[in-house]
């Protein structure tokens, strides 16, 4: 009797499914007509080795995607609840660093509101005085300096403190899918780039993200602290945490849709219907990424997506 590991994941998407081992860190692209199989191995979970082809058991073993289990056993090996859980109101806060003033400000919000982690895009060298900022206080738990200040880089990570050149970017290539558990979890039932984020901008606006339009307190009022913990719990700031890729258009017919971190403003068409108005640079229905050979957009490919509907054509199926 053998038992498939936990952590094993198929995304169906129109074109193409990932089969995801979150426990080695593996990703395998399949064309839909290969997961059938598999997909009803990983629904039952145990299975002995006559009832499936020779050819699966060895990609599964050499994978280490299963175990060897005593027969008669199976129950105590419960399986894992794909829930997603957070202690915390807000789990990130953002800042687009201007000066000391709304540094100590942050460090204030942060452990007021217990955000565990704060990511700031900063030149200045502020790294000594960070660390004093935040020696005595509970949160955030850890500081993220996004920089391109080659003296900063230079320096080592710190305790609570971790130094980076990358970017808050997000959803762009290939190479920005991320084959993380929690995150997987998180985007069956949120947005996983807006849910449960703060950002102050660079003239101290509090808005959700970066690329959100409204802004709902400033750092230069008085009460900010108190308008910002208001503010989170308000429909309006929560507006987009719930917009799953399930609901959007294109995303719900991507392999990518739970791996992905896309930045893009979500458009509502009517309740559970979601769009957005710029083309993300993967196309699920030919399987294509921009500046590889064969991609094409979604008005090529036969798929229409906009505030009046979303569409697409009987042709583009068939040749999928």
């Amino acid at each position: 009797m053998y038992g498939i590991s936990t952590g094993i994941t198929i995304t169906k998407g129109h074109k193409q499914s990932i089969l995801a081992n979150f426990k080695n860190g593996d990703m395998f692209h399949l064309d839909n007509n290969e997961i059938t199989e598999i997909d009803k191995l990983i629904t039952q979970r145990f299975f002995k080795k006559k009832d499936i082809s020779i050819e699966l058991f060895i990609f599964l073993s050499e994978n280490r995607m299963i175990y060897k289990i005593q027969q008669g056993i199976e129950q105590h090996f419960p399986k894992q609840k794909q829930i997603y859980e957070s202690k915390h109101k807000i789990e990130y806060l953002t800042l687009t660093y201007s000066n000391i003033t709304y540094l100590n400000k942050t460090i204030q919000i942060c452990n007021t509101l217990k955000i565990p982690s704060l990511l700031i895009q900063v030149n200045d060298n502020i790294i000594d005085l960070l660390e004093k900022l935040i020696e005595k206080k509970t949160y955030p738990e850890s500081v993220t300096i996004i920089t391109n200040n080659k003296s900063i880089l230079a320096r080592k990570n710190l305790f609570r403190i971790l130094i980076t050149e990358e970017n808050l970017g997000s959803f762009t290539n290939r190479d920005t899918i991320d084959l993380n558990y929690p995150l997987f979890i998180e985007s069956h039932s949120y947005h996983n780039y807006f849910n449960k984020k703060i950002h102050i901008t660079f003239n101290g606006e509090i808005k959700n993200t970066p690329e959100s339009p409204e802004s709902f307190a400033n750092l230069k009022e008085k009460d900010f602290t108190e308008k910002i913990s208001k503010a989170i719990i308000s429909k309006k700031f929560q507006k987009y945490w719930k917009v799953h890729k399930d609901i959007c258009d294109v995303c719900k017919n991507c392999e990518f849709r739970y791996m992905c971190v896309d930045n893009r403003i979500p458009q509502q068409r009517k309740l559970n219907e979601w769009y957005h108005k710029t083309e993300c640079n993967y196309n699920p229905f030919i399987a294509k990424w921009k500046k590889e050979k064969g991609y094409k957009s979604l008005e090529k490919t036969g798929v229409i997506s906009n505030h009046n509907k979303f569409f697409i054509s009987h042709l583009e199926k068939k040749t999928c």
